[in-house]
């Protein structure tokens, strides 16, 4: 992955996750504390190594809660704010970066750093306010500890951005849940719960086959009210369950039966224990016609190699976002 595309990889997956904190204080300027937030839940280096030092998501809301109400009080302002709602970021819109995190942004890719989440993260520290100096002092972890754990991956080149394999229309994504393994598997092996992390898939009539396959409605309008076009074929799904094993590897297939060419949709999770959590491999395909010819295909991955890969890894960040909103 060049530089270019692994600073836009992850502009978008924090931006998202930074958004979506700022949403449950019902504000729509992300600003450095919610950008700090996102990285606690980060599944590469950045994030990594602030969960290793202590700083997980629910330690980290608190601390940005505490500095906040210390500010506030220095003015003499009486702070006793109430407890922020859920997240409404998937509903609303509006958002928009505050000048100082878009310095950070800048900063993360200039030089010869990456842009990547490590140097997000070193951005972050080295941010001229103090705010976030002084929040991870509340998590009682040292800013010059954690410079020289972010300096020494880079070193050594520790950072690794998502992957995609040899077929065009596969990828593969690590993604961090802040939740217990029996949580994240029970959301990730019930095929009712499937619409909750899946932005496809509007509701699951799983009455009518306790053992699938299972149908189900393409959703058709955004969780902000906006409608979304779906053709008559795909508006009805078949869910398969094509492996099961128990608390470690679930796989779900979605096909069009209405649908000629509908191509079948499968998406796989690994689940591993992780410090603060659980650590997942999310992979998403989408299966080929076996009747294309190999000379075809090849000719497809030339030309639309990069839009494809580019929606692949929109698709598996929108599911990474389903999930952890459950958590979060």
């Amino acid at each position: 992955m060049s530089r270019f595309m692994q600073a836009a990889a992850t502009m978008h997956t924090l931006s998202l996750a930074a958004m979506e904190e700022a949403s449950r204080f019902g504000v729509r300027d992300a600003d450095i504390d919610h950008l700090l937030l996102a990285l606690t839940i980060d599944p590469d280096t950045g994030g990594q190594i602030l969960r290793s030092m202590g700083a997980g998501l629910d330690a980290a809301r608190a601390a940005v809660a505490a500095q906040h109400s210390a500010q506030l009080d220095l003015v003499g302002i009486s702070s006793d704010p109430d407890d922020p709602g859920r997240i409404v970021f998937h509903e609303t819109s509006g958002y928009e970066w505050t000048e100082r995190a878009i310095a950070v942004w800048k900063e993360a890719s200039s030089g010869g750093r990456q842009g990547d989440s490590a140097a997000v993260l070193r951005a972050l520290v080295d941010e001229p306010s103090g705010l976030i100096e002084a929040i991870l002092r509340r998590l009682e972890l040292d800013p010059d500890a954690l410079r020289s754990r972010l300096d020494d991956a880079r070193r050594f080149g520790l950072s690794q951005p998502p992957t995609f394999t040899e077929n065009t229309f596969s990828g593969t994504r690590a993604v961090f849940v802040p939740a217990p393994l029996d949580d994240v598997w029970e959301l990730l092996s019930s095929v009712t719960r499937i619409p909750e992390w899946d932005q496809v898939v509007d509701e699951v009539d799983a009455s009518a086959s306790p053992t699938g396959p299972w149908e189900a409605r393409t959703r058709t309008e955004a969780r902000d009210g906006k409608p979304i076009p779906v053709k008559d074929a795909v508006r009805r799904q078949l869910i398969h369950l094509d492996r099961f094993e128990d608390r470690a590897y679930v796989t779900w297939r979605f096909t069009y039966p209405d649908s000629d060419n509908g191509a079948p949709r499968v998406v796989a999770f690994a689940l591993e224990h992780a410090a603060g959590g659980m650590q997942l491999r999310v992979t998403l395909t989408w299966e080929t016609a076996p009747r294309r010819r190999r000379v075809l295909r090849r000719l497809v991955r030339v030309l639309l190699g990069p839009i494809l890969r580019l929606l692949v890894y929109i698709q598996l960040t929108q599911i990474e976002s389903g999930i952890t909103r459950v958590f979060r």
